[in-house]
């Protein structure tokens, strides 16, 4: 009887073996099965199976440990799989993202920082990066001044009768140069900008026959009439602006930029008109005319773009600056040797000022072109006197002149 109750332990451990060989995940968290009985595999009767098996730790690993002088167990999670799990469809790795890829191991992107900020068709025309920028405009522009008047051409008799002539700008040239950093990705800029210009014009003009030229520059009751006058007129144009900007996008191709600065211009003018026959030999009037001045100014830009680079652009400025104005007159006749005026008129005033620009242009990356038409203005630049009376020697007015720019800009701009 004992070597039977001995064949029937060992058989009893055969099958228990086979089971968990051919299911290795059926009794998984459990330990070593152990022999009952002081005989072990002798004389103890193998202990029975539980009637349920223990839980299985989520983890997938028994917490017990071998006990010391055992070997090692190894133990395996199993996951019930769902329906169908033989076929080779559910045995691969699903992809869990929406479209692919691989979800959140990519980080969102920053939409605040660098060019993220700039959307749609203002990529290439509103600064994305910090860095310094240059830009250069050539200007075509025609200068107009209020008190430019020099003759009347009238008949012979006591009546004045004709047009009152002035002499005009003929179209001169300038440049506008800019030199910035701009800053905090775009946004901000600061910028020095420098603007010269100059133009002028020369005329001669005759009196038909049984016609007069009547002198409008000339003190009344010396120089009255003549019979040809001739002019040339010059303008020395300078600007000097210290510039803070801001730029501000409001729609996916619509972009603003703010402008505030200061502002210091140099503005000179010269007229000199001569005239000769009847009372005149070879008289002449000269006028200086200079105004310097200081002062805030504030404006903005607007871009809308379109596809491929290509935008409109608008720019507006204005302000008030505090200066001196100079004006000096001299009147001479018999070809300068006689002097019938030496004054000046020198008043402190402030003039308000104001630009306007419209046009379009393209740009690429970081250069930029743009063309289009311009107008500048300043009001009551200038002072210079008028004598009036041919009894009174001291019967003198100031005029106030307005000068304006108008003609046509292009800019090429490059950032760094």
């Amino acid at each position: 009887m004992r070597y039977v109750r001995t064949w029937m332990g060992v058989g009893v451990l055969v099958v228990c073996a086979g089971i968990a060989t051919a299911q290795p995940g059926a009794f998984s968290g459990m330990g070593p099965i152990a022999p009952s009985g002081p005989g072990a595999f002798g004389t103890g009767v193998p202990a029975p199976l539980p009637d349920t098996l223990p839980a299985i730790p989520q983890s997938g690993v028994h917490p017990a440990l071998p006990q010391a002088g055992q070997p090692p167990v190894r133990t395996f999670a199993v996951t019930a799989p769902p329906a169908g799990a033989g076929t080779e469809e559910h045995s691969r790795v699903k992809d869990l993202t929406p479209h692919g890829g691989f979800g959140d191991i990519h980080p969102p992107e920053n939409k605040h920082h660098g060019h993220h900020e700039v959307p749609g068709y203002l990529t290439p025309v509103v600064p994305s990066h910090g860095g310094f920028y240059a830009g250069a405009e050539f200007l075509l522009m025609r200068p107009r001044n209020s008190d430019l008047d020099f003759m009347i051409r009238s008949g012979n008799g006591l009546a004045t009768t004709g047009a009152i002539d002035s002499v005009k700008y003929d179209i001169g040239t300038g440049l506008r140069t800019e030199f910035g950093y701009v800053a905090d990705g775009g946004k901000w800029d600061g910028t020095f900008a420098f603007t010269y210009f100059t133009g002028g014009s020369e005329n001669t003009i005759n009196a038909v026959p049984n016609s007069t030229i009547l002198p409008t520059l000339t003190r009344p009751g010396l120089t009255d009439r003549a019979l040809t006058a001739s002019n040339n007129l010059d303008l020395d144009y300078g600007l000097f602006d210290i510039l803070m900007g801001r730029r501000f996008v409001i729609e996916d191709n619509l972009a603003l930029r703010g402008i505030a600065g200061f502002r210091f211009a140099d503005i000179r003018q010269t007229l000199n008109v001569f005239y000769d026959g009847a009372d005149a030999r070879s008289a002449a009037v000269r006028t200086r005319s200079k105004f310097q001045g200081f002062g805030p100014l504030v404006g903005g830009e607007a871009t809308l773009s379109g596809e491929r680079g290509f935008h409109l652009y608008g720019r507006a400025l204005g302000g008030f600056m505090s200066g001196n104005s100079a004006n000096s007159l001299i009147e001479t006749n018999d070809n300068g040797a006689t002097t019938y005026v030496n004054t000046r008129n020198d008043v402190r005033k402030v003039v308000p000022f104001g630009s306007v620009a419209i046009g379009g242009g393209w740009q690429y990356r970081s250069i930029a072109i743009r063309a289009g038409y311009e107008v500048q203005y300043w009001q009551g630049i200038f002072d210079r006197p008028r004598f009036v009376d041919d009894v009174g020697q001291g019967k003198v007015i100031t005029r106030p002149a307005n000068l304006s720019l108008e003609g046509l800009f292009m800019q090429v701009s490059v950032i760094y």
